[in-house]
């Protein structure tokens, strides 16, 4: 008897879990369609010569942090000279490379070694030299550096970048990744809209299996890999929708360390991005980490919004959900098994730094409502999830299953949760009538061919049959490897831009 009431209490807690969970994905979801549709539309409208042209936008540092990247530093780097801005500089810090990615460098910009007044303001392990680009650059691009250190990780190399730059905002950006090129000018208009604007973070879509030339996504394709096509549909679904309507309500607790822009100042001001160098006094006080964390994108963002409510600051971190930057996925298990798990241990990381945030009144909607539903749903839900999908064989098995509850929970679990993926992917491909063309394909993600689309849609139901689980029980071997104390990175090998091939006598690189 007692076990029956027992399983029961877990029966409605399993049931109210998944459908809050996705009521609130729901919730997101409305936001973010409003938002979306608005900004493709008004995006139609938008000069971007604006920007362009106006006295008020400042210059712009790019900082590229870069470990063993020799296969892709080039071709990024290219994409960054293509990028459309008035004014730029382009900061690499080689945070210890093993393979040729310094070699890579120098070869292909004529690196040279020079003085570029490094300003220590954040403690960083030790520079081993500076150079600079002697090949001509484009008119805008005020000067091309590398910054050559000691590893330290990302972060480290990030606040080396800082204390190299020169201009007001920063971009950080990972080193495999591809800018679109209005992506500055686009993100940046936010800046100008509003002056209070600190941080802004840009959607990463998927890169693989599309055509790249020169730096350049060329042409959007479908690729051929079935984690790529179930990442696509995760990335429209969490990251694009989910992020849009936090930000939306002034909740954004994370800013992809993929693609972002910073007010260089306010990231001093806070003691720069946390590393096991981190000593400055406003920075112990507003994080009680002592040591790194392998999610500086996420920690980075709460202890702006702390710094920002206890000091009683008008500041805006904001979210543009058009694809910004391109980046290259896993497309093999045990790689993407090794990014989830990061990705968890960093989640963990945070919510331990950060408890006292929690459900705190002095945080408002941060700390009663973006804390919970990160400690609930991205924390707590990896266990609950698993137990939860648990109980349907174990009751089974006890000959005690409850055709009911199965039927509520596949309802409220599957049936809901493959509505909402659906749902994401035509929210991404809603067609609207824009006045320019340079939005393309005038869609968010840029599919425009129904194949594409419904093979999304076809996508979006499968993940739930395999896919979500398989993500579940990483998440959950997260949480008990950071029990056991795991620590670091476990970077997977990328592939790179492709190799070169011929298409209509041009060189294009396929994104494999």
């Amino acid at each position: 008897m007692k076990f029956e009431s027992l399983y029961k209490i877990f029966e409605y807690l399993f049931l109210s879990y998944f459908f809050i969970y996705n009521s609130m994905n729901l919730f997101f979801m409305t936001i973010s369609f409003y938002e979306v549709r608005r900004r493709v539309i008004s995006s139609g409208f938008e000069d971007l010569d604006l920007v362009m042209k106006s006295p008020f936008t400042p210059p712009l540092s790019i900082i590229v942090p870069a470990y063993n990247e020799e296969k892709t530093i080039q071709e990024s780097v290219s994409s960054f000279l293509n990028l459309q801005f008035p004014r730029l500089e382009i900061v690499i810090v080689n945070d210890g490379s093993t393979d040729g990615t310094v070699e890579v460098l120098k070869s292909a910009f004529r690196m040279k070694r020079a003085d570029v007044n490094y300003l220590k303001r954040i403690t960083t392990s030790p520079v081993k030299g500076c150079y600079e680009s002697k090949t001509e650059l484009p008119k805008h691009i005020q000067r091309l550096i590398l910054i050559d250190k000691e590893n330290g990780g990302k972060a480290d190399s990030i606040n080396a970048g800082i204390n190299a730059s020169l201009c007001p905002y920063f971009v950080a950006i990972d080193a495999d990744s591809i800018l679109d090129e209005v992506s500055l000018l686009q993100a940046f208009r936010t800046v100008l809209d509003c002056t209070e604007t600190v941080a802004i973070g840009g959607q990463i879509a998927i890169l693989n299996g599309s055509l790249v030339s020169k730096g350049r996504v060329v042409k959007r394709m479908m690729p051929k890999n079935h984690l790529a096509r179930f990442q696509i549909v995760e990335y429209i679904r969490a990251f694009t929708l989910g992020r849009t309507a936090l930000a939306k309500l002034n909740s954004l607790l994370i800013i992809s360390g993929a693609f972002g822009i910073f007010q260089k100042e306010f990231v001093q001001k806070i003691g720069g991005y946390l590393t096991m160098f981190l000593t400055s006094k406003i920075a112990s006080e507003y994080t009680t980490a002592r040591g790194e964390t392998v999610c500086e994108d996420m920690e980075i963002i709460v202890r702006m919004h702390r710094y920002i409510k206890e000091k009683g600051l008008n500041k805006k971190i904001s979210y543009v959900p058009h694809p910004l930057c391109w980046t290259e996925a896993p497309e093999k298990l045990k790689d993407l098994a090794k990014q989830r798990n990061r990705w968890q241990r960093g989640l963990i990381e945070i919510m331990l730094y950060y408890r006292t945030m929690l459900f705190n009144k002095n945080y408002g909607h941060i700390g009663f409502f973006a804390f919970p539903y990160f400690f609930i749903f991205e924390l707590l839900g990896a266990p609950i999830e698993f137990f939860g999908y648990l109980t349907m064989p174990v009751l089974f098995y006890l000959d005690n299953l409850n055709y009911l509850y199965m039927f509520m929970f596949i309802t409220v679990s599957i049936t809901y949760g493959i509505f909402l993926s659906v749902l994401s992917v035509v929210i991404s491909a809603w067609p609207e009538k824009t006045a320019e063309t340079d939005i393309r394909g005038k869609s968010l993600f840029y599919f425009t061919d129904i194949k594409d689309i419904i093979i999304l849609i076809i996508y979006g139901i499968l993940e739930n049959f395999g896919y979500r689980q398989l993500t579940v029980w990483w998440r959950l071997k997260a949480l008990v490897d950071f029990i056991k104390g795991k620590k670091g990175w476990e970077k997977f090998e990328r592939k790179g831009f492709g190799e070169k091939t011929k298409d209509a006598g041009k060189d294009i690189a396929i994104a494999k």
